[in-house]
């Protein structure tokens, strides 16, 4: 298996405030194709990890409401065969893997308990975000 960080999450109280912050004073532009009113996508001009900001209001992939935390994302090839290995592994996993719009993700907890996203996304919007300059 191999993965890629390919998204940091953070978790919001308010998620304009936030928005505001990270493209004012750190210049990321919001990406409105993968956002909305509880999720804002944000990616910088010079590449790198996207930064999520997820309205911690929202219980979302088995994540309890908690605000301040970080979700790691890691990018896979096939969010659903890495979750029937871990299955048969000493993982916690939280929950199903499920459809989130643009992919398909699960939720797991590393030895030390903190959140990873495992995700794979749907080839149109891989194509799309490389038509975009989001990825190569």
């Amino acid at each position: 298996m191999s993965s890629r960080l390919g998204l940091l999450m953070l978790l919001v109280s308010d998620v304009p405030r936030s928005k505001a912050f990270y493209t004012d004073y750190l210049g990321l532009e919001a990406v409105p194709e993968f956002s909305s009113d509880e999720f804002v996508l944000l990616r910088s001009h010079t590449g790198g990890t996207n930064i999520a900001l997820q309205d911690a209001m929202k219980e979302t992939y088995g994540v309890p409401l908690a605000h301040g935390g970080i979700i790691a994302g890691f990018e896979v090839e096939d969010a659903d065969a890495i979750y029937q290995q871990w299955k048969a592994k000493p993982v916690e996993i939280l929950g199903e893997v499920t459809d989130m719009g643009a992919g398909r993700t699960f939720t797991a907890k590393d030895p030390e308990g903190h959140y990873i996203q495992v995700f794979q996304l749907y080839p149109q919007v891989r194509d799309m975000q490389k038509q975009m300059g989001m990825s190569s």
